[in-house]
């Protein structure tokens, strides 16, 4: 049997349930800006982008139902990573002793069966604390505050999702206001008129420069302020879970370097590699499922298992 480390987190706190907090008690301070921010970008690029610059033409159309499209569907795995619990470990969850696995993690202290001192029971493989959460979660992958919940087993499909429809969003968004916004530099210009506001009302800057085009001209730019440092931020990470999910791995276990530290000998080249990487078509048929024409659905379901997991040492005995 060869055998894999990894390490006992130590939360500082402790919640006796473990239960998930009550709907109201989900939208913190931080839930509620990431909202405002999907609300306002939205809302400046419908009514004081796409509607006064290309108003109801195809263009404009097409620019406004890929936009609702991207955005509803980016809100939609916001709300399913925030209510959905990410697994929790079975109540009395003890590992196997009759199962040979190829490959078991262990605690680093002394080798001994992955436990949990603050929930006071076993951790299945991939599971670990969460110290905000206050209880084990299966396959964890982070605590993220952005949408107050763990990121886990259950619900990062939805969150690999978020980012990507959150990327298209985004991306589309800073590009229509950054084009809008060289479309009345040029306006100016050349002393054209200009269509601004909800009601796509034409106006030139000789006419009213002070107020009336200037105010549209100041909430457009700071939604561009908001936007361009957000897409950089949200594109940054879809890239890097891009990655995980290419290497099967989660974010604890890349700082962790579990994928080093094997204690049984005798695999040569096999000693570096990462025990779930079942090859990249693999990882991700894993990950997100085994239908991928179904990927870039939003599932409501938890994604079901979470105990197990299957090494590239069972993938050799199975044939792929």
């Amino acid at each position: 049997m060869t055998v894999f480390e990894g390490s006992l987190v130590q939360p500082s706190s402790n919640r006796a349930a473990g239960s998930m907090p009550a709907i109201w008690q989900r939208f913190t301070a931080t839930v509620c800006s990431v909202l405002l921010v999907f609300v306002f970008l939205y809302y400046v690029d419908v009514a004081y982008v796409i509607l006064p610059w290309y108003s109801f033409t195809v263009p404009g159309m097409l620019h406004l139902m890929l936009l609702s499209a991207s955005t509803g569907l980016a809100l939609r795995c916001y709300f399913l990573c925030m209510f959905t619990d990410p697994g929790r470990v079975p109540p009395g969850w003890q590992p196997d002793a009759e199962q040979q696995a190829a490959v078991q993690e262990v605690k680093k202290s002394d080798g001994g069966a992955r436990y949990c001192k603050k929930c006071n029971q076993y951790k299945p493989p991939r599971s670990h604390h969460c110290r905000v959460c206050e209880r084990c979660v299966l396959r964890m992958d982070h605590h993220c505050p952005w949408v107050n919940n763990c990121i886990g087993h259950a619900n990062y499909r939805s969150f690999f999702l978020l980012l990507v429809y959150c990327s298209a969003a985004l991306i589309h968004s800073t590009l229509l206001l950054l084009g809008h916004a060289l479309h009345l530099v040029s306006s100016s210009a050349n002393s054209r008129v200009v269509r601004v506001g909800p009601r796509a009302t034409p106006h030139t800057f000789e006419e009213d420069p002070d107020s009336h085009v200037l105010w549209h001209i100041g909430l457009q730019t700071f939604a561009f302020a908001v936007a361009l440092p957000t897409t950089i931020a949200v594109v940054m990470l879809l890239v890097w879970h891009i990655r995980m999910v290419a290497a099967n791995k989660t974010t604890i276990e890349h700082a962790e370097g579990i994928t080093a530290q094997i204690k049984a000998g005798g695999l040569g080249a096999d000693k570096q590699r990462h025990p779930y990487n079942l090859g990249c078509v693999h990882n991700g048929l894993q990950v997100l499922g085994d239908e991928p024409v179904l990927w870039w659905l939003p599932r409501s379901s938890a994604t079901p298992g979470g105990l197990a997991y299957p090494t590239f040492l069972d993938s050799r005995a199975l044939g792929f």
